[in-house]
């Protein structure tokens, strides 16, 4: 608890003056990363470890709480390059060079470093500038000195272009498109400062006059994760806590930092910090807010960064592009999306603000030809993999915001080509780009309409197959290409990646299961009869898990789909796997068994199933706590309670949700037919000989108590869900259902399976069945059978009923 005490400390830390920070600028398109494209199949992944979890990504910066840049209010900027010693003379020197710098929603400051018109600011206080083909550009105020020695707005708005631009750094070069003659401007100092030197920072605070000056000293010097005194109140068993800390402090900011008393602004950001010889020693970037004392602490970016900053002068504006591996954010964690064996997918999550809000970020890349770790025999951990960009990626997804980006590498030559840009958040391209080797960017009109993620653009038709797999798991409808994708391959019992977290599903103080989530995917591995997970480390990794031949049930979910495979006979080897194609009724829609080998054979028997059957479990030992579980709400809506017989089938009655029964009328048969609606499904209960209530008014019948209590006495009953249909035929008039008919696809009508209910209870197949309609009259008799030939065709489809 004084851990989580003390990170819930620290992070309150309060930051001022930076405002939001949009992507990071990058000459032309990100370059894929890692091995080269292989035209040959991929060998199975390497086992896993590290392969999830926190980077150092730039993308965690926190938002610092108050803007750099506020409305523009005032008026009134030159400068000369003598040393002058007093507050007055260094005023009349710098102001005229400190600039108001404007976009759409707010201002900040800037300072001319050469006459031909380059200006020294912000990163944050240019990224929300106008952007076209993502040239970004600003404008800028000038001003002069008055005869009162103030300073005077010029009338003339001039245009910026950012031509250089460094998040981290905080730091920006613009350069005006058509400089006046004579610009004033200020030199860098020689010599940095030191801790006690008399400085003096200029700007246009949002809450003050414009050319504001205001006079301090040098407080400190340094990186903030070296330097900082909240460091200094972590003890010893704080150790990691701090670490975390200061690994936050380089991502907020990786160089050096002065620290004054001159209580700059928002607003003042990227105006400049000045020794008392007038050359500039700093840029102003951010202040903190002590939160016990409430004193304002300054921030400017350090004299050495500004010289490394401004050493060469660019000759073309850079386009103002995110970096998918900068932008992405810093929960990173590699996939096997479409259960191959091999990972194909890297995620990298940003900031989520609230537990309810979206992630600030996220980053999608996709190897499609699965060749990234090849021959590698375990994968590498995430921060080498985010260090060396390890990850050789044919398509990159990036959101910031409400901003969408997909990179593509058409041709799988290790470099992108085409760029998909989304800039309203609905999937649709508003503009495309060809994308040269040098990162140069040329208006692509032919790609310009469709989704944002294609799988047509590629030439390999590999490629193409696999993307088709992959996207619908990741990406929601709108975003992805329309045409006829393919399902992902059965997973494995066993996760590829990942780490676990172990479970008590019976609750009886024991941990029985472990629990696998990743960004796509949820595995629940269970040990029913404890031979597996006793063995395990509390957080195992996937090599782990895949080391132990324990586990009786495995559980795979990815988005509708669920699999579960079974160990029938306990003998360390899963030899059965059920497929449920939907989230509305967990049944199966495919099964097979499973060879000594890995190959698989249909098992019919199975279909319509629930996945989760404790009955298919021949061993008592494990059958027994397993059935425990579910009757203690383990996968309820799945799992079949009891035996696996009837039970194994979904019940046309308890197994719709909230569901609310109406009496239908019909000319002779008024007591006779139930009409059920449940959230996500429907169905009907007749009582074709009448006799559930045979001297009661249908109006004082309680037809919910009577399907609670069990006393409704149905000779057939229709349940649908999911697009899949049951039948129950109680064609005996004993009261229970002896036959029960599974259709896979109603508007066919069909039947799939057919299920005989022994005296045993057990269920035996009837192929004879198979093929016939699911409504079938002729299988009940006397009253029964005349009763449901007059309002079947009444209730269902005629591609249902038998004629």
């Amino acid at each position: 608890m004084r851990t989580r005490a003390t990170v819930v400390l620290v992070s309150g830390w309060l930051m001022l003056g930076c405002g939001s920070a949009p992507a990071e600028p990058a000459r032309g398109a990100p370059a894929p990363s890692g091995g080269e494209s292989s035209g040959g199949s991929a060998e199975r992944a390497p086992a896993q470890r590290g392969v999830k979890g926190r980077v150092g990504s730039e993308k965690l910066v926190e938002r610092r709480a108050a803007r750099a840049l506020a409305p523009d209010t005032l008026d009134s900027v030159r400068s000369s390059s003598a040393p002058p010693k007093t507050a007055k003379e260094l005023y009349r020197s710098a102001a005229p060079a400190t600039v108001i710098i404007r976009v759409p929603g707010g201002m900040g400051s800037g300072v001319i470093i050469d006459p031909a018109g380059w200006i020294l600011t912000n990163h944050h206080v240019v990224a929300d500038g106008k952007s076209e083909d993502f040239l970004t550009k600003v404008e800028v105020l000038l001003g002069d000195l008055s005869a009162g020695g103030g300073m005077e707005r010029r009338e003339e708005v001039y245009e910026a272009v950012v031509y250089k631009a460094d998040k981290l750094r905080d730091l920006a070069l613009i350069r005006l498109t058509k400089p006046p003659a004579k610009l004033p401007h200020m030199r860098l100092a020689k010599q940095s400062p030191t801790p006690g030197d008399p400085v003096v920072a200029l700007g246009h605070a949002g809450a003050g006059m414009l050319w504001a000056i205001k006079s301090g000293q040098v407080a400190a010097l340094g990186k903030l994760s070296e330097h900082l005194s909240t460091l200094a109140s972590f003890g010893e068993e704080d150790k990691e806590v701090a670490e975390r800390f200061k690994e936050r402090l380089d991502e907020q900011h990786l160089g050096l930092v002065i620290q004054t008393s001159c209580g700059i602004l928002p607003g003042d950001s990227g105006g400049p910090l000045l020794d008392e010889r007038g050359d500039l020693v700093g840029v102003n970037a951010f202040s903190n807010r002590d939160g016990k004392t409430g004193g304002l602490l300054s921030f400017h970016v350090h004299l050495d960064e500004v010289k490394k900053f401004t050493a060469e002068l660019p000759k073309v504006a850079a386009r103002q592009l995110p970096d998918p591996w900068k932008e992405g954010g810093g929960d990173l964690e590699v996939e096997d999306v479409d259960f191959d064996g091999r990972v194909d997918t890297l995620m990298m999550r940003g900031r989520q603000p609230c537990l309810f809000c979206p992630r600030e970020s996220e980053a999608v890349f996709f190897d499609l030809d699965e060749d990234s770790f090849k021959g590698e025999a375990e994968l590498p951990p995430v921060d080498v993999i985010y260090r060396d960009k390890r990850f050789d990626a044919e398509l990159a997804f990036l959101r910031v915001g409400s901003n969408r980006y997909a990179w593509y590498d058409t041709d799988g030559d290790g470099s992108y080509d085409l760029l998909l840009y989304d800039a309203g958040a609905d999937g649709v391209v508003d503009q495309a780009y060809q994308v040269s080797r040098s990162g140069e960017l040329t208006r692509d009109e032919g790609q310009r309409t469709g989704s944002l993620v294609r799988w047509s653009v590629f030439k390999d038709a590999a490629l193409r197959s696999r993307l088709m797999r992959l996207a619908p798991t990741v990406f929601v409808d709108t975003l992805v290409e329309r045409g006829q994708g393919q399902s992902s391959l059965i997973p494995t019992p066993h996760p590829t990646t990942g780490r676990g977290t172990l479970g008590d599903l019976n609750l009886d103080g024991r941990k029985d299961s472990v629990t696998v989530e990743s960004a796509f995917a949820l595995r629940m591995l269970v040990d029913p009869d404890l031979d597996a997970v006793p063995r395990l480390p509390a957080e195992p990794t996937a090599k782990d898990l895949k080391a132990q031949s324990g586990f009786e049930l495995s559980v795979v979910s990815q988005g509708e789909n669920l699999w579960a495979w079974y160990d029938t006979d306990n003998d360390g080897r899963h030899d059965l796997v059920l497929h449920a194609p939907g989230v509305r009724v967990y049944v199966a829609a495919e099964a097979w068994r499973v060879g000594p080998s890995g190959e698989r054979t249909p098992a019919p028997e199975h279909l319509g199933r629930k996945v989760i059957r404790p009955g298919l479990m021949t061993d008592p030992t494990v059958r027994a706590p397993l059935a425990e579980m579910v009757d203690r709400g383990m996968l309820e809506i799945m799992s079949a309670k009891g035996d696996d017989g009837l039970a194994s089938l979904p019940d046309p009655v308890s197994d719709h949700r909230g569901h609310a029964l109406a009496w239908l009328d019909f000319k002779g048969a008024s007591k006779t037919v139930i009409a059920v609606s449940g959230q996500g499904s429907d169905g009907y209960l007749l009582d074709l000989d009448e006799n559930s209530f045979p001297n009661k008014a249908k109006n004082k019948v309680d037809l919910a108590q009577a399907a609670k209590d069990k006393t409704l006495d149905l000779e057939f009953a229709y349940f649908n869900r999911g697009g899949m249909a049951w039948a129950y035929y109680d064609t005996k008039n004993k009261g229970r259902y002896d036959l029960v008919l599974y259709c896979a696809d109603p508007k066919l009508g069909k039947v799939t399976q057919a299920y005989r209910v022994e005296a045993s209870g057990q269920l035996s197949t009837d192929a004879s069945l198979v093929g016939q309609p699911l409504v079938q009259p002729g299988l009940l008799s006397g009253r029964s059978k005349t009763q449901l030939a007059k309002v079947a065709p009444q209730i269902f489809s005629s591609s249902l009923v038998a004629r």
